[in-house]
């Protein structure tokens, strides 16, 4: 599965502010410089996850964003599906084909791609990011 850069910033974005979240509402520029994105188009993806419920802001000087929710209930597909058009893209364009050869095999890779997305949590990712002493230049 190839995802977009919007997927791969919406992802760091609500990475950050879940390893930032001690600091209370967080302003989209300090994420946008940690995480190396560019500041409009965070914004962009700073409604997008406020709609989704995702993210909560705060308006005013001390106003930022926040997680709406604990980042252990927040799955990697709520994100994902946001931001691309399809979680199942293996076997696009070959359904076309009666029988498809590939079909069975493409569905299988498909649902279990999905049943990963659904049970890898923010809080994971997290939580691998700090056993790896991840530096934010090698992103997703």
């Amino acid at each position: 599965m190839k995802v977009c850069s919007k997927t791969r910033y919406a992802l760091l974005t609500v990475m950050d502010l879940n390893m930032y979240r001690s600091t209370g509402v967080i302003k989209a520029a300090d994420i946008a410089r940690r995480q190396n994105i560019p500041h409009k188009f965070l914004e962009q993806i700073l409604i997008l996850l406020k709609g989704a419920g995702i993210v909560v802001s705060r308006r005013g000087a001390k106003g930022g964003y926040s997680l709406a929710r604990p980042a252990s209930e927040i799955s990697l597909a709520s994100i994902v599906r946001l931001t691309e058009e399809s979680l199942m893209s293996s076997y696009e364009g070959m359904e076309r084909e009666s029988p498809c050869p590939f079909g069975e095999v493409w569905k299988d890779i498909d649902r279990y791609v999905e049943e990963r997305l659904e049970s890898a949590k923010i809080q994971d990712i997290c939580d691998r990011r700090e056993a790896i002493a991840w530096v934010p230049e090698y992103t997703i």
